[in-house]
Order: C-alpha cells, then sequence, then structure tokens
C-alpha cells in the first residue's frame, strides 16, 4: 500500500513552496486565481485530501500542545521538556511530543502528525529556523509556535534561547585564559542544528579576538559517542592541540573518553569544555566545565510564550535567557607536553 500523499509531496508537484499550497487549501480567495488551480491540479493528480478541519486550530481549543525536539536521549532536551510539562500542568493542558532525530526530512512529518491531533500550538526546536518549510507553513496558517534553542534572524517568530554564540565565546575565552593557544571545536553537523553553526560562530569570534588562527573543526553525528578516531590527528603530532570546545556537553563526555584513550589527562594535557550544563557533567571526573543553559526555565518560558500566542493577549517575541560557566574542572592551565603521545 502506497503512502498517503502530503503537503509536501503536493508543493513539489506542483513546483511552488509549502506556504503557497496551505494559503490555497486554508485561504483560497488570497491566492491569485492561476496559482490556485496549480495547487488544485498537483492535488487531483496525487489525490492529495487535506485535513482542513485538524489543521484550522483557531477554529476550537483542545487544551493540547505539541512539542518537537531532535531528540530525549540528551538530557539538555528531556529537562527543557520536564519544564513544558510542569507549567503545562499548572495551566491543566495535555502536552504531546514526538522528535525528529536530529533529521530535517522528518520534521516536516512530526508537525503534520502533531497537527493532525489538533493541537492548539506548538513548541519546537528545529535544525534550522532561518530556512525551514515548517516555520513557512505555521506562519502561513497562523498556527500559534514558539521555538525553542534556535535563535531565528526574524524578529517576528516567538523563540526561548540563550545566546549560543556568546556561550561558545565564554568557554573558548576561558581556555585562552589559561594560556591555550592551540584550540579545535568539536561541534555537532551544521545542517542538523542551526545552534551548533552559531556555537561555532562564537568559537572563532573568540580566536580571532585573541589572535589565534586557525580555527580547527571536527564536524560529527549527533548522539556519537565514540570520538576516538575522530579526534585522533588533533590530539597527536606536533601541532596537537591542548584545549576542546565542544557544542555539546555529551560531545565534552565523549572527548575527555577520547583523550584518555589517547594516553592524556584533562585538564593536565587537554582542557575540554562543553555547553548545555546537563547534571551528568557535575558527576564524572573531572567535574566538566560547562556554559550552562537554564534548560528548565527555557521549558516553562516556551510554554508560557505559546499561552499568550493562543490567546491572542502577545505578539511574537524573542527572549535570550542568561547563561553561566559552571564551575568545573575540566579546564586547566596550558602545559607543554614533554613528548608526544598518540
Amino acid at each position: 500500500m502506497s503512502p498517503k500523499p502530503t503537503m509536501r509531496d503536493v508543493a513539489r508537484k506542483s513546483g511552488l513552496s509549502i506556504a503557497t499550497v496551505s494559503r490555497v487549501i486554508n485561504f483560497p480567495d488570497d491566492v491569485p486565481e492561476q496559482t490556485a488551480e496549480i495547487v488544485n491540479a498537483a492535488m487531483r493528480y496525487l489525490n492529495y485530501r487535506p485535513n482542513i478541519n485538524g489543521r484550522r486550530l483557531k477554529m476550537s481549543h483542545t487544551r493540547t500542545v505539541g512539542v518537537l525536539v531532535p531528540t530525549l536521549a540528551n538530557p539538555v532536551f528531556a529537562t527543557s521538556v520536564q519544564g513544558i510539562e510542569q507549567e503545562a500542568h499548572a495551566e491543566d493542558l495535555t502536552v504531546l511530543l514526538t522528535s525528529s532525530n536530529y533529521d530535517p526530512e522528518r520534521e516536516m512529518g512530526a508537525v503534520s502528525a502533531l497537527l493532525d491531533n489538533r493541537v492548539d500550538g506548538l513548541i519546537l526546536t528545529l535544525a534550522n529556523a532561518d530556512d525551514n518549510p515548517v516555520v513557512d507553513l505555521l506562519l502561513a496558517e497562523k498556527i500559534p509556535f514558539v521555538l525553542l534553542f534556535n535563535q531565528p534572524s526574524r524578529a517576528d517568530i516567538a523563540a526561548i534561547s540563550v545566546d549560543n554564540a556568546q556561550s561558545a565565546y565564554d568557554i573558548a575565552n576561558a581556555m585562552i585564559a589559561q594560556g591555550h593557544r592551540s584550540l579545535a571545536m568539536v561541534a555537532g553537523r551544521f545542517e542538523s542544528s542551526d545552534r551548533s553553526r552559531q556555537r561555532y560562530a562564537g568559537f572563532c569570534h573568540a580566536l580571532k579576538d585573541a589572535d589565534i588562527a586557525p580555527p580547527h573543526l571536527v564536524q560529527v553525528p549527533f548522539g556519537e559517542t565514540d570520538l576516538i578516531e575522530p579526534l585522533h590527528c588533533l590530539l597527536s603530532g606536533p601541532d596537537a592541540v591542548t584545549g576542546l570546545v565542544c557544542s555539546t556537553d555529551m560531545l565534552a563526555i565523549a572527548a575527555i573518553n577520547a583523550c584518555r584513550a589517547h594516553g592524556l589527562s584533562v585538564p593536565g594535557d587537554v582542557s575540554v569544555g562543553g555547553i548545555d550544563g546537563i547534571s551528568v557533567g557535575g558527576l564524572i571526573t573531572p567535574k566538566l566545565c560547562s556554559a550552562v543553559q537554564p534548560t528548565q526555565e527555557m521549558g516553562r518560558q516556551a510554554l508560557a510564550f505559546l499561552r499568550g500566542l493562543i490567546t491572542g493577549q502577545s505578539n511574537p517575541r524573542s527572549l535570550l535567557l542568561p547563561h553561566r560557566l559552571s564551575d568545573g574542572e575540566s579546564i586547566g592551565p596550558f602545559r607543554r607536553r614533554s613528548s608526544t603521545r598518540v
């Protein structure tokens, strides 16, 4: 049995955007007749039947909100969801949760499934907030939504985050202040996370301000736990780095394990810092130094924002919550190695 056609399929067949297809379906009077005919022809060809009642959320409230995060395996997202659920419980709301597994291609399907359950609004962490068909769709259909962890460039989109670039800048600067001049960033793949790209930009800014060049970068899949091979070249040889800034705490913990596998101590030989502030970072040895995000509060704020949008009491706006550097032990003074270890 072939899968049911989606709005994305209609957009692809018609050669138009998802937002345009959505407007034809929901606001046909606002679309030029020729455009509407192109979309309607594509829908007839694909036998696409829009579930308008499931999507026109403004017709009735269900007291249900949808949440999309990349994964629950990373505690930073699990903690933010906890904040969302705490706020939802206080407001007597139901939360429907799904994940994209860091796959941009899965985001539209996940959001469509939430909309088919007639949620009143959405809280989303997307791979890329500035060029995303999901955002186009939600804006076109006037569905309330708040981005969580994303920092969109548009001012008319509600978003809760910390300053991703500044977080990485501060971690890198903490290493530079300890005398480190050879630094690298270990980052989750940029196509899966605009936060990763923004954090790399902050890392590069810190190096530029300290007149350190060139920046070293290793991109790995999110969820990667074995960094022994990816970091081999950076940790060995005459040009070995002495500081690793990681785009997430989970990658930082994996980097510490990789350093030990190469016979290096942290922070004696290599300093390692992360970004997120997950609780497990405080339980390892050495205690992880991290740019800590108030993730639970971010979740609560996201739902409070969303409630205001759903009830028409507020307009979309962005809020950057403050981060702080933890008092970890994984960043130490630069120390020249007496010999090269592999």
